[in-house]
């Protein structure tokens, strides 16, 4: 709709994409499980059964702890960065344990109702294919068969249980494959949605093939959540779901309590619970009884609005997609309404002119350019850190608990903390630093200075002047930080790399469109630009309006060698487009497109 421009009301799809997937799999995920978390027992109990598949009470605490603690986590650093720019914390709640219980609830049901499905699909998944899957787990840990199977039972696996969750997962993908190939946006359909936003900013005036792919891969998400939801409701009306457990039971009727409704028209707790989720996690504000209400009265205004957006569409004769159901329909004729009204808007001339004669410079085509940005960011070579390693080392021989500050101060190119003594702070959180950094700091002990620890960024010494007993990732710790010097040796590696592609671009062995989409040129920057202006900043180097001035300057097919702190470049000119003054008869398009989008916010913001 207006390719996400028109945002009241209709889009109503959740950045979390319903979570049924991606939420779901990632919280079942074993890398969010601590050890012990469940006692062992030969005896899994059942909580429920969907059309007969079992869901047992350890698979939803194993789902519902894990959730809980991504959700902590991201509240504690939410916290953590507000209270850094001096906001006012006291007020950012976590999401209460019940309503998680609740969203994990609907999660794995969700899932056990697609999983039920198959057989009707006719899916399966071959064992040999999970076998395969579940081995190239075990190489990506590196770990042998016997250490594997071990890890999988410290974090509450074993293999039949993990293969069980892959051949879920396979079988999942299948479902959504099938349940997805009738829907196929056509690229008529891709043409008229670009025709539609051209000029939009979202396009910012790109070509249509250069946007193409983009706008079907938009498209086809937004009808394929439509698509799922509308499955789920269909095959929720013929699935049998028997609890075991009478608090789950309830717990999953408060599910299905209606929170706003219109006519047939309905959101649950269900749809609530999924914005309760987005909102704490994407937003900077926490859970609070005023976000529900809020939430809710917003459910209810959407609803409303597309229930009125639907009679409209349906008495200009608009068709809605048949496979779909309740509020996804209701969507799907919003979206087709609003391309209606900008299709068959069609202002007088002396509208348009008025318009025109309004914003007349606007509409003139700028002189602009296109080519590549390719090349290569100067990186210290191992002799680079073999010196810094050398320093480090020196300086770590007389480094005590009682100099560390001054020695920070002294020698650290961490510049940030060095002026502090090398401080990280009251607390580090160790999950957001480099995995040697924190792992360094992890198997040592508080009052331990180790190093030299190399990571990416040079070499560290750490001073670890306590540690949380509580939280493995929370300590307080202090370093210096030697970088390496980037050797003149090691540049010139780097320009004669550059300098060798120029050479086979010239004698046209290679050209620039191979360069920038072949894996086996291996560049740090490799950035292509269309319509480029003299106002923009350059792909891959930034604002340099001296440097964009050189590059207009060339001839087509030019190449200009751009040599600078960061690395060294080659920038080719490989088109330009003269400035030309906008006529009324060459911008009426453009034109009725603005004025159709205006109108068409207008109606709909009205409703």
């Amino acid at each position: 709709m207006g390719f996400r421009n028109h945002k009241k009301g209709i889009q109503l799809a959740s950045a979390i994409m319903m979570g049924i997937f991606g939420l779901g799999m990632l919280i079942s995920g074993i890398l969010f499980l601590k050890n012990n978390v469940f006692e062992a027992s030969n005896h899994r109990e059942v909580i429920a059964t969907v059309d007969g598949i079992k869901i047992y009470r350890d698979d939803f605490e194993r789902e519902n702890y894990s959730l809980k603690n991504q959700l902590n986590e991201i509240t504690q650093q939410k916290i953590q960065q507000l209270s850094q720019a001096g906001i006012n914390t006291e007020n950012i709640k976590s999401i209460p344990d019940n309503l998680i219980s609740e969203y994990v609830l609907q999660l794995i049901i969700n899932k056990e109702i697609l999983l039920s499905s198959a057989k009707n699909l006719g899916i399966k998944v071959n064992g040999a294919d999970v076998d395969q899957e579940f081995e190239n787990y075990r190489k990506q840990s590196k770990l042998g068969k016997k250490e594997f199977g071990d890890y999988l039972r410290s974090v509450g696996y074993n293999i039949t249980s993990f293969k069980k969750m892959i051949k879920d997962q396979k079988t999942i993908d299948k479902i959504r494959e099938k349940i997805f190939s009738s829907d196929k946006i056509t690229d008529e359909e891709v043409k008229k949605a670009y025709e539609r936003n051209k000029y939009s900013q979202n396009f910012d005036n790109q070509d249509f093939d250069d946007v193409k792919d983009k706008i079907k891969e938009i498209m086809t998400q937004e009808k394929d959540v439509m698509i799922l939801n509308s499955y789920l409701a269909k095959a929720k009306e013929k699935t049998k779901i028997v609890f075991k457990d009478k608090n789950f039971e309830n717990m999953y009727t408060k599910i299905k309590t209606v929170v706003a409704q219109n006519g047939d028209y309905k959101y649950t707790n269900e749809i609530l619970n999924e914005r309760i989720v987005n909102s704490v996690s994407q937003t900077q504000q926490g859970y609070s009884d005023k976000l529900v209400n809020e939430l809710k009265g917003t459910l209810q205004k959407e609803l409303d609005k597309i229930v009125k957006i639907a009679k409209k569409a349906k008495s200009a004769g608009i068709k809605a997609d048949p496979n779909l159901v309740g509020v996804e329909q209701l969507k799907d004729y919003s979206q087709k309404y609003y391309n209606y009204l900008i299709d068959t808007y069609k202002p007088d001339d002396a509208a348009l002119q008025a318009r025109f004669n309004e914003k007349k410079d606007s509409y003139n085509t700028k002189n602009s350019i296109g080519g590549y940005v390719i090349g290569e960011e100067y990186q210290a070579g191992e002799g680079d850190f073999e010196g810094a390693k050398k320093q480090a080392e020196e300086i770590m021989k007389t480094t005590t608990k009682d100099n560390f500050a001054a020695k920070a101060k002294e020698f650290s190119k961490d510049s940030a903390s060095a002026k502090n003594g090398g401080s990280l702070g009251e607390t580090a959180d160790l999950s957001q630093l480099v995995p040697e950094f924190a792992n360094a700091v992890k198997s040592s002990k508080a009052g331990d200075i180790v190093g030299p620890i190399k990571t990416q960024f040079g070499y560290h010494i750490i001073y670890i002047q306590s540690k949380d007993a509580k939280k493995d990732n929370v300590a307080k710790i202090s370093h210096i930080l030697i970088t390496p010097t980037i050797s003149e040796a090691s540049k010139q590696k780097v320009i004669k790399k550059v300098q060798n592609l120029k050479a086979e671009i010239e004698s046209k062995k290679v050209t620039w469109s191979n360069v920038e989409k072949q894996d086996k040129y291996n560049f740090s920057v490799k950035e292509r630009f269309k319509k480029l202006v003299k106002t923009d900043a350059i792909p891959g180097i930034g604002k340099n309006d001296e440097l964009m001035n050189q590059i207009f300057a060339l001839k087509i097919d030019g190449i200009l060698e751009r040599n600078d702190t960061t690395g060294y470049y080659l920038i080719a000119k490989t088109s330009e487009i003269p400035f030309a003054q906008a006529t009324f008869e060459n911008s009426k398009e453009r034109v009725r497109l603005e004025l159709a989008h205006e109108y068409v916010n207008k109606q709909l913001g009205n409703i």
